[in-house]
């Protein structure tokens, strides 16, 4: 046990501190005993198993234990590394070791110790590590304990470290030592916000206009810091909630830089700088506050403006915030770490019509619902909405519904009003079949797995045998008026940064299925030949790079290796020598598929290739590449001598697996690697069935 260990026996349990590391844990009272008994000496994992009151919980909470420095390995020197740490962190104990000048920060750690119960602990040890560097204040501070709740609830292994905001090479060195998978940045800290807030009313306008011209200035520098230390991993930037009150009162509107003005300004500006950086999102305070109510989350109803800190108990003389600022915060981090990574991410929803996309049965009532101005109305068309932002986005849309498709699909056509249009979607299942068969049935057509399909309908008992026939598929519980804010909020349904190509993803699936269906039963080649299709091959541009992560990281069948990435780590990839990275435009007589294909070179091997599967069907792969390659090697075929080719088999890539040997390359060993012996192997474009135009595009192409 660590020397700086202190122990408090609490009703709830124990609780464990470590002082001068601002570190705390609380465990069940039932772990009491075994640690006063193994606080006599040096142990192992072993006898601290043994002793354990759940020997499945103890080694989850023995990590808990080694990563608060509450337990140290035997032989530990705690004083020389408590040294080394508060020399590396100055602004964690509010000293300058060079001086012993008082810091600008605080040495007290706020926010509630986390509480790991033996329950949690002995269900732990599955959940993903996800490292998050809190670099704010002490609103902050108060996210850890959500932060590993949440993360639990979510398969994930949260793990926190806060700091003080520091300078540019601070922050550096402590991204450098913590490594964080999400690094959270609060620029808007209360020395920052009293400054702008709390003498707004004792100054002009004019001066508030220096200030805030200032504090812009200070942000433009943190945020371009931050960027450049996270090296491509996620950082989250924190606006700034408007308060509830103003100084200003109801007259804030007659000062020329009121409080809802500078607040504006503030956000704006750090939308600007955000936009500048892939690897950044803002973490949107105004939108929460718009949520919940200033009121709920804030405190400035009793503190002044520029603490901004979660709303407090007045009558609690403690450093404290009520739980629902920190759980809003929480919350957020972890959904914009899941939208950043793509994590669940559902590609197609499937939505019943009668009841849930309008009231009662369209075949037979119609659409008069439309003229009244019933809650009704206008909670199915704010659904109506909904999923037309989703298609916007790139989502697939499908229906599943019981009753006659020629009567229903006939009158919903003729329906006036802001609705959307069967076209809207692009498959329909209207029948009196099974809706979990018609599911399956769309899955397949569509190439998705079950977890990829979110599925909504207001009837219980329908929902019930949809999740009982297809295990893993999403499926919207509750009612109707609250599937709306499900599909605006859930980080599931959002793809990034909006692409041309993500906006055209209906038309270009509907042209997709339309040419799959007239070439049933005929030659194919023949048939390929007659579509017209052209693929248009160029070295990528920096521009081009949000769209190639977006292929690499959301294509599931043609992919050679599934590799994920993101913007910044590809634009850093380029900078390498012998690194090539083209992107492929595939166009046929049905439709524009836009940039549906990438293919990265690195060191003598192609390590990643991915192919939209709304193309799969055009056999543009193979053109694809061998333009790529011949492109890639600036007229010198015997570049490509030697090159290779990897595939990593996944339960979805069997179509991109021949892709090398198609190419000729030579197969090595178990068929995961390949080689291509001499660029004559490579197959003549002129025969195959499509036309390959090749144009080097300006950019990022490595030295």
């Amino acid at each position: 046990m660590s020397a700086f260990l202190s122990t408090v026996v609490l009703d709830s349990g124990i609780l464990l501190s470590h002082g001068p590391r601002q570190q705390r844990l609380v465990l069940d009272a039932a772990w009491e005993g075994p640690l006063r008994a193994l606080s006599a000496g040096p142990f192992d994992a072993a006898a601290f198993a043994a002793a354990a009151p759940d020997a499945g919980a103890a080694p989850a909470v023995l990590r808990a234990l080694l990563a608060r420095h509450l337990v140290v390995p035997d032989g530990t020197d705690e004083t020389a590394e408590l040294r080394a740490s508060l020399a590396d962190r100055p602004e964690s104990s509010g000293q300058d070791p060079a001086d012993h000048a008082a810091g600008s920060w605080p040495a007290t750690h706020y926010g509630l110790p986390q509480r790991l119960t033996t329950a949690a602990a002995a269900a732990d040890g599955t959940g993903e590590p996800v490292r998050v560097l809190l670099i704010g204040g002490c609103v902050t501070q108060f996210t850890e304990e959500p932060l590993h709740a949440l993360g639990r609830d979510l398969g994930l292994d949260v793990r926190t470290t806060h700091q003080w905001p520091a300078g540019s090479a601070e922050l550096a060195r402590t991204v450098a030592r913590v490594r964080p998978d999400v690094t959270v940045y609060q620029p808007a800290v209360q020395p920052f916000l009293t400054a702008l807030f709390d003498g707004a009313h004792r100054t002009d306008d004019e001066e508030r206009a220096r200030t805030l011209a200032l504090m812009k200035n200070a942000l433009t520098i943190g945020v371009r810091a931050l960027a450049d230390a996270l090296d491509g991993s996620l950082g989250l930037v924190h606006n700034v909630g408007p308060p509830a009150l103003s100084p200003f009162g109801r007259f804030d509107f007659a000062e020329e830089y009121g409080l809802r003005r500078v607040v504006a300004e503030l956000n704006a500006h750090i939308d600007r700088l955000v936009r500048r950086h892939p690897q950044l999102m803002v973490v949107d305070e105004e939108r929460l506050v718009a949520r919940h109510g200033a009121a709920a989350l804030l405190d400035d109803l009793v503190f002044p403006f520029g603490h901004h800190g979660g709303s407090v108990d007045p009558s609690d003389e403690r450093p404290h915030q009520l739980p629902a600022l920190g759980r809003a915060l929480a919350g957020e981090y972890l959904a914009c770490l899941r939208a950043h990574r793509g994590t669940g991410r559902i590609k197609l929803v499937v939505t019943d019509l009668d009841g849930t996309l309008w009231p009662g049965i369209a075949a037979d009532d119609g659409f008069g619902w439309l003229d009244g101005d019933a809650t009704s109305r206008w909670t199915h068309v704010g659904l109506h909405q909904a999923l037309s932002v989703l298609k916007s986005r790139g989502v697939l849309l499908a229906t599943c519904s019981k009753g006659d498709e020629h009567a229903t699909l006939g009158v919903w056509q003729g329906a006036g009003g802001p609705l959307l249009r069967p076209d809207d979607f692009v498959l329909h299942r209207i029948d009196w079949r099974a809706k979990s068969a018609n599911i399956a049935d769309l899955c397949a057509r569509l190439g998705f797995a079950p977890e990829q399909v979110l599925f909504l309908d207001d009837n219980p008992v329908e929902r019930a045998e949809v999740a009982a026939a297809l295990p893993g598929l999403r499926i919207a519980e509750g009612p109707v008026h609250g599937f709306r804010e499900l599909l605006l909020s859930s980080p599931e349904l959002e793809s990034g940064r909006r692409t041309r190509e993500a906006g055209r993803r209906t038309d270009t699936t509907r042209a997709m299925l339309r040419r799959e269906e007239l070439g049933a039963g005929t030659d194919r080649d023949a048939f390929l030949r007659s579509l017209n299709v052209e693929v248009r091959v160029a070295r990528a541009a920096d521009e081009d790079l949000d769209r190639v992560a977006e292929l690499f990281n959301r294509t599931n069948q043609f992919t050679t290796t599934a590799w994920r990435t993101t913007a910044p780590e590809l634009r850093g990839l380029l900078t390498e020598p012998d690194t090539r990275l083209h992107v492929a435009h595939v166009s046929d007589r049905f439709a524009d598929y836009g940039m549906t294909g990438a293919c990265l070179v690195r060191g003598g091997e192609v390590t990643a290739f991915a192919l939209s599967c709304r193309v799969i069907g055009l056999d543009a792969a193979l053109p694809f590449l061998v333009a790529a390659l011949r492109d890639g090697a600036d007229g010198d075929p015997a570049r490509l001598t030697g090159l290779g080719g990897r595939i990593v088999a996944t339960d979805r890539n069997t179509p991109a697996r021949d892709l090398f040997t198609a190419a000729g390359f030579t197969p090595a060993g178990d068929g995961t690697r390949h080689t291509l012996t001499s660029a004559g192997l490579l197959p003549d474009l002129a025969a195959l069935p499509a036309t390959v135009l090749t144009a080097a595009a300006a950019g990022p192409r490595g030295p």
